[in-house]
């Protein structure tokens, strides 16, 4: 037993003896430049590129057998440059020295500090690091089963303040990566390995910033790729363009298949500014086009509070009360260049959105959208009207830059829909902005009783904006249409009509004022609130009969049937046919409306049909069959009508002059053929000279009745 132990120490003193003489030694055998040029030509044997070391290589022997080497540079790639494709500040391995003995090998904690790495990508495509994968690929690889070591371990992994700057002159990329601390335990056993990373990534030609920091528990598998990591916890400080957020992300596993080239979350959890999203995502072919599909939904979240987190003022609303809540579900799917969103459901406030949304290529994005909304109040969530007066006039800009550089292509349907004040029901809009033009086509919905449809475009892309519109509408009850737009309720009816119009201007007021088109509307079975145009023609009758007025009766004149068509110039609509039915009259006329000034100024004649009813009735009796001036004037909200007597006692008397004379409508036939013998001048004097005397006399009369103190109106 004591031979044993005696030879089992001097053993170990030999062993403690070789090591004290090879720390002593190895120095002096090899020569530090000698060893720096061994290194850096077998590497340029191996890659073609020159390995710099400009600092120290030095090494220690027990307990472990390391190298430690400073200011370290390789060579760049033919054609990027006498940048250098590496630079490393400080290296060292070592290897536990005793192991060995055992044939182990459990290597020290593997240090680079200050590590850089250039790389880059050419205008051909060609990149500075393919030359250096080429060649790894030409060296056969090892054979695990020929090792003479049973176990290889090390005891982990420290990278400190590393740099990476990659650049692509073939799409203009540009991405640095600064700060870059990696820490791992030990590697190379069956067991997990904890992992703390922190970096900053960039995008340069963006100017977006992201700082992130992670820890979580790493599992390895070299010979087949897999790798799972554990109780994921990410935080990423996101800075673009001075607006900057911070979102927290923690995931119970993420695994990691590097030969099928597939990542798993199966599920992962998010926060950012008061929201929480939780959800799941699959990434395929990862290391050559990645794609991906998932899950993702947002819990109740308030959009005002999200926008004030990220600096951003909240809109100004219609409504206090709107964008306080939302929620969100959603499957998600795309690639490099797009984004699909399926089985997309938006709850906000009280509306609810379903259906789906894309985004396409994301380097210039294209929008597309097909979404129904069971019902939503749009007046709420626009500007609020100003107190001051005449705010309702303000002009509202015809956007330009706004169109410039989007293209939107999609559909909206609502159950039902408010906007400008007006109610829609199962409305269709199809929306598509593309080359600095707006459509909205199609435009269908059902309103008021009735069908609505409509085609409006805006062509931004010129230097002034032109607004065209193609709409009609088709049995509407037009009381509760008007009372909606203009706060009354002064014209009902069945309408039927169309508008096609078009303007142009930098706002509503320039467009309003030079609309040019055409315009037609029929009315049936209506009335004209605020107007009684019989009871103002008795009224009338009766003035000029000396007579006392008619009882009041109601503003309200009732028609079978109303009809307009009018052309409208520079914002003037000008009536090519007016006409109405109404109780013993058809009215008949023309004139203007000023769609920039609200004025209305239209002639018309109302003539009275000869029916047995009027005879019960003094005022009306002598007035079948007979024609009467009136005029409509004001405002379309606030008409005035006036009865146009001077036409109607001239019409009147020259009329009666002409009977007298055998010139009137009640001229015998005989009559007719013994005149119409006669020149045709000669008819014209007698007419002309009749109708001068009866104005002399009506002239007369005006200032015998001026003298008197009264007129016919009074």
């Amino acid at each position: 037993m004591k031979g044993l132990l005696k030879i089992m120490l001097g053993l170990a003193g030999a062993i403690v003896l070789l090591v004290v003489a090879a720390a002593v030694l190895l120095p002096m055998i090899y020569d530090e430049s000698d060893l720096k040029q061994a290194i850096s030509s077998e590497v340029f044997a191996q890659t073609g590129r020159e390995l710099r070391i400009d600092g120290p290589l030095d090494f220690s022997v027990f307990p472990w057998l390391a190298v430690e080497v400073e200011q370290l540079s390789l060579g760049n790639a033919s054609g990027f440059g006498d940048q250098p494709f590496a630079k490393i500040g400080q290296a060292r391995a070592g290897v536990a020295l005793v192991p060995l003995f055992r044939k182990q090998i459990s290597l020290d904690e593997i240090i680079l500090d200050g590590l850089e790495l250039n790389l880059a990508v050419n205008e051909q495509g060609l990149s500075n690091w393919g030359d250096l994968a080429a060649a790894s690929t030409e060296q056969p690889a090892p054979d695990p089963g020929s090792s003479p070591f049973t176990d290889r371990r090390v005891a982990g992994l420290n990278i400190r303040n590393a740099r990476v700057e990659y650049r692509d002159d073939s799409s203009g990329g540009h991405y640095r990566l600064t700060g870059l601390s990696l820490r791992t335990g030990a590697l190379g056993g069956a067991g997990s390995v904890p992992v703390t990373l922190t970096a900053a990534l960039e995008d340069v030609t963006a100017g977006a910033r992201v700082d992130v920091a992670m820890t979580g528990i790493v599992a390895i598998d070299l010979d087949t790729q897999q790798y799972a990591l554990t109780d994921l916890e990410m935080a990423l400080a996101l800075d673009a363009a001075n607006d900057a957020s911070e979102i927290q992300i923690l995931a119970p596993r993420v695994d990691l298949d590097l030969a099928s080239q597939v990542m798993e979350l199966e599920s992962f959890s998010a926060a950012l500014s008061g929201i929480r999203a939780d959800g799941a995502l699959s990434v395929q072919k990862l290391l050559e086009a990645p794609t991906f599909s998932g899950s993702l939904s947002l819990a109740e979240f308030s959009p005002v509070e999200f926008l004030q987190a990220q600096g951003i003022t909240p809109p100004m609303t219609a409504d206090p009360e709107v964008l306080k809540r939302a929620t969100v579900r959603t499957k998600l799917s795309g690639d490099e260049q797009q984004i699909n969103l399926s089985e997309f459901i938006l709850e906000l406030d009280q509306s609810r959105f379903t259906g789906q949304m894309h985004i396409r290529n994301l380097d210039t994005p294209k929008f597309g959208f097909d979404l129904h909304v069971d019902e939503i109040d749009l007046d709420r969530y626009l500007e609020p009207a100003s107190d001051a007066s005449g705010a309702g006039d303000e002009d509202v800009a015809m956007p330009k830059e706004e169109l410039q550089g989007q293209e939107i292509q999609g559909q909206l349907s609502a159950g039902k829909l408010r906007l400008a004040g007006l109610d829609f029901s199962n409305a269709e809009l199809g929306l598509l902005i593309r080359n600095g033009r707006l459509r909205i086509h199609p435009l269908t919905a059902e309103f008021y009783g009735g069908r609505y449809s409509g085609d409006i475009n805006l062509d931004g892309s010129g230097d002034v904006p032109v607004l065209s519109l193609d709409q009609s509408i088709d049995s509407i009850t037009f009381q509760s249409l008007v009372s909606e737009l203009v706060d009354t309720e002064s014209l009902s009816g069945v309408a039927l009509g169309h508008t096609t119009l078009t303007g142009r201007g930098y706002d509503s007021a320039e467009v309003l004022a030079s609309l040019n088109g055409d315009i037609g509307l029929t009315l049936t079975e209506g009335a004209l609130e605020g107007i009684n145009i019989w009871y103002e023609i008795r009224r009338g009758m009766a003035l000029y009969k000396g007579l006392a007025p008619p009882e009041a009766e109601p503003n309200r004149t009732v028609f079978s049937r109303m009809k307009l068509a009018a052309s409208v110039k520079e914002g003037v609509i000008t009536t090519r046919e007016m006409i109405g039915e109404l109780p013993f009259l058809t009215v008949r006329g023309d004139g203007v409306i000023d769609l920039a000034t609200s004025r209305v100024d239209l002639g018309l004649v109302a003539a009275v049909r000869d029916v047995p009813e009027l005879a019960e009735d003094p005022l009306a009796a002598e007035l079948g069959g007979k024609s009467v001036p009136f005029r409509v004037g004001g405002t379309p909200e606030a008409p005035t009508v006036t009865v146009d007597w001077e036409a109607l006692l001239k019409s009147e008397a020259t009329d009666l002059l002409l009977d007298q004379l055998g010139l009137g409508a009640k001229t015998s036939a005989g009559d007719v053929e013994s005149a119409e013998s006669e020149s045709s001048s000669t008819e014209d004097q007698l007419e002309e000279a009749a109708k001068s005397a009866i104005f002399d006399l009506l002239g007369g009369k005006d200032r015998d009745k001026d003298d008197g103190g009264g007129s016919p109106e009074d």
